[in-house]
Order: C-alpha cells, then structure tokens, then sequence
C-alpha cells in the first residue's frame, strides 16, 4: 500500500515536472482560429463570393468574341440569266447576244472560309442581370455571415473543452489533497491506536479510506487526460498546456428579454434565412423579368475571308430583340415556385426565432441555477472544513470515529468538485448564450 501511494506521489511529481507552456483562453483562441480548417475553408467561400459578384457583373459589359468558319458544298450556288441576255440582244438587234459576255452569274463557290470578330451587348433584360449580381452579392454576405457563425461556435467549443479540462485539473488537486489527508489521518490514527485510544477497526477504516482516495486520483488523472484529449483536438496540437485562465462569473448580465431580442437580431442562423429570402426575392424578381424582352446590340466584322459571297470583309451591326410569346406556362409557374421557395424560408425563420427564444430562456435559467449554486457552495465548503476540523479534533481526543472524519473530509472534497462544476456548467453555458446573441466577443472580454 506505502509503495503505491510513494508510486502515485513520484508519477504526480514527474509529470509536474514535465515542462508545459502557460495557455490562457485568449491564447488559445488565437491559437485555434489560426490552426482550424474549418476557418480556412469559410476564408476561401468569402473570397470566392468575392469573384462571384465580379463575375456577375461582367453581364454588364459587352462581349467580343473571335471566330473562324470553314465550310464545303458540293454543288455552287450560281445565277443563270444568258436567257435575259439573249432577249435583250434580240431586243437591241445585236448581231451576237454573245458581245454582252457571259451572263452564268458564279453567288457561291463550293468551298469558304471566313474569320472575324463578333460582338453581343445586352442592353436590356428587364432585370435579369441585376437580379443575378444583386444574388451574388447576398451569397457573399451570407458567406460572411457563415464565418461569423462558425467563429462564435468555435469559441463555445472551445470554452467547453477548456473550462472541463481546467475541471480536471483541479479535481486532481482535490483528489490529491483527499490522498494527502487520508494518509495524515491513518498515520494519526496508527499512532493513537499504538496509545490505546483508538481500536485497530479504526485504523482498518482509514486504510480501506486511503485505497479508496488513491482509486479516486487514478480515475480524476484518467479524466484529466482525456479532457486533455479534447482539448488537443480543438486546438488541433498535440502540446500540453497549463491553462491560466480561472472561472469566472458574468457582473452584468442583462434581462432575459433583452437576450431574447439580441439573439432574434444577431443569432447567425436567422440573420442567413433573412440573407435567403432576399435571394428568393431576386428570384422572383428574375423570373418576372421572362415577361419583358431582352435587347441587345451586336456586330460582326469580317477581318479574312476567301470566297466570301458579294461583298468583301464586311461590318455589320444591329439590334437584336427577343420575346417568349409562349412556354408552356413555364414563366408563370416559375414565378410561383419562388414564391413558394419564400414563403418556406420565411416560415422557417420564424420558427427558428421562436426556438432560439426558448433555447435562450433555458440557456439563461441554467446561468441561473448554476450561479445560485456556486453561491450556496461557498457557505457550505466554509462549514464543511469546520466540521472537518471539529472532527479531526474530537477524532484525536477518541470522541469520534475514523469514519466521522473520513466523511467529513469526502464532503469536503465533493463540495468543492461540485462548485467546480456549476462553475465549469456556467462559463460553458455563457459561451453558449453569447454565441447566440452575437456577443461571443464579450465573453473573450471576461477570460483575459
């Protein structure tokens, strides 16, 4: 048993001694946000939104394109009028229709090959091309929207790993302070029973009580490691830290309602549905815009060409116009079908801001209970290490028992996990609301 507690307290100390950067929640936020993929992959949708809205806008300009055409017939195309000619020579009484030349007219020759430049600018769309750049650049704000989103979420991922691994941590102190005690007591008690004042089922007990905190600190180690774990993955690191931020408590918090109304404005999932029904919007408006025509300009001008019919390397330029008269009702049913598309977003962003109100109720509650908890804690921690000095001292005088003391000193040591944890629950649940509400930058105020 000796050589055990001696092998728990050497491991304890030489992994104490084992060197470890100091990390405070601030840090490891930087840290994260440099090191996550999921932040790289949101940088490039903004920047590729980016290129989008540049693309979009290029419908705005004319376009000029170069082309070449080569074809081959097997017949020319030729105009015969050596009839007309004849009569006209009867006509003039000409000795010979002949001396007016050959009049077997050569319209196409059977190979031909051309090349130039074509030009096509629309000019109006009925709103087509404005619908489609006023689309990409909703994309690109709800790009922007979507890498706030998964920042504040990480930050919330982050205070739930880092908070539960500083848990750990300190639940490994307490449990080593319990060890510490139990083996102080069952010296005691070894002592008092070598004196007669005590019977040897009380040193049994506080051996039994010793075997019992070195099970404990194994299991708080074994936590404590894949607290660790999670924490790493985060981080995406394999080093180990020691954690200086502490626990903490919000001094100002507002009003419920007031959290309610912050997280209907700033909650990322609802500020991305209201991105989403102006593009429904763009898109009934796109459609709508099937009923107008579209004109455009356009040119053609010849630069090489070989046998090219009648004229040689010519311009030409026009203006083009283009009208559906009928499509099979396509146009109408379009436009019904994004009317639909948003309406659903609509009624889906309502109810999403009627659940995110109840969430924040609950979210606000737990603070609630946790705080009040982490409050009561402290009064009975006080009264829990008099009791426990109350007993060690009647213990010494053979007025109580080894198990009067041992007790005392578990719910020592269970009060102090379980404020702990309501504090752990607490700054977790904080991170959460924050990130709801948009507010996740005031919660990195509170761990510097």
């Amino acid at each position: 048993m000796k050589l055990l507690v001696k092998f728990i307290m050497v491991f304890s100390g030489a992994t104490c001694l084992h060197a470890q950067s100091a990390l405070s929640f601030s840090e490891a936020r930087n840290m994260m946000m440099e090191k996550n993929i999921e932040v790289k992959i949101n940088d490039k949708k903004i920047e590729l939104s980016h290129y989008k809205i540049k693309a979009s806008q290029s419908l705005l300009f004319p376009h000029f394109k170069a082309f070449g055409t080569g074809t081959y017939s097997d017949k020319a195309s030729r105009l015969n009028l050596n009839g007309k000619r004849d009569q006209l020579g009867a006509l003039l009484e000409l000795p010979s229709p002949a001396i007016l030349g050959d009049w077997n007219f050569s319209l196409q020759k059977k190979d031909m090959v051309f090349g130039g430049i074509s030009m096509s600018w629309p000019i109006y769309t009925g709103g087509k091309i404005r619908a489609a750049i006023n689309t990409a650049k909703i994309n690109s704000e709800i790009a922007r929207v979507d890498k706030t989103n998964a920042e504040q979420g990480l930050i919330s991922e982050l205070a739930n790993r880092y908070f539960n691994t500083k848990l750990a941590e300190e639940a490994v102190t307490v449990k080593e302070n319990v060890l510490e005690v139990m083996n102080v007591h069952l010296s005691n008690a070894l002592k008092l029973e070598r004196n007669g004042i005590v019977a040897g089922v009380e040193v049994l007990q506080a051996k039994v009580a010793v075997a019992e905190a070195e099970r404990q600190l194994l299991a708080a180690k074994k936590d404590l490691q894949l607290a660790k774990t999670a924490l790493a993955a985060t981080l995406e690191t394999e080093e180990e830290f020691t954690l200086t931020s502490v626990f903490f408590l919000e001094e100002k918090m507002d009003s419920l309602n007031e959290y309610k109304e912050k997280a209907v404005s700033n909650y990322a999932q609802i500020q991305k549905l209201k991105l989403l029904e102006k593009i429904a919007q763009e898109g009934i408006n796109a459609e709508k815009a099937n009923y107008l025509p579209n004109v455009a300009l356009t040119g053609q001008k010849i630069i090489a060409s070989h046998n090219y019919p009648l004229v040689k390397n010519p311009l030409t330029v026009g203006v083009m116009v283009t009208y559906d008269l009928f499509d099979g009702f396509g146009r109408k049913n379009k436009i019904l079908a994004a009317k639909s598309e948003k309406e659903s977003i609509e009624m889906s962003r309502e109810k999403l801001q009627t659940d995110i109100k109840t969430y924040v109720e609950k979210l606000y509650n737990e603070l609630k209970k946790s705080k009040e908890q982490i409050v009561a804690l402290d009064q009975s921690i006080t009264l829990a290490k008099e009791l426990v000095r109350i007993r060690k001292t009647s213990f010494a005088e053979g007025m109580s028992t080894s198990t009067d003391v041992i007790d005392a000193e578990l719910d020592l040591s269970g009060k102090k996990i379980e404020q702990l944890k309501a504090y752990t629950d607490y700054d977790s649940n904080l991170a959460k609301l924050f990130e709801i509400c948009g507010m996740s930058s005031d919660y990195m105020q509170n761990t510097n």
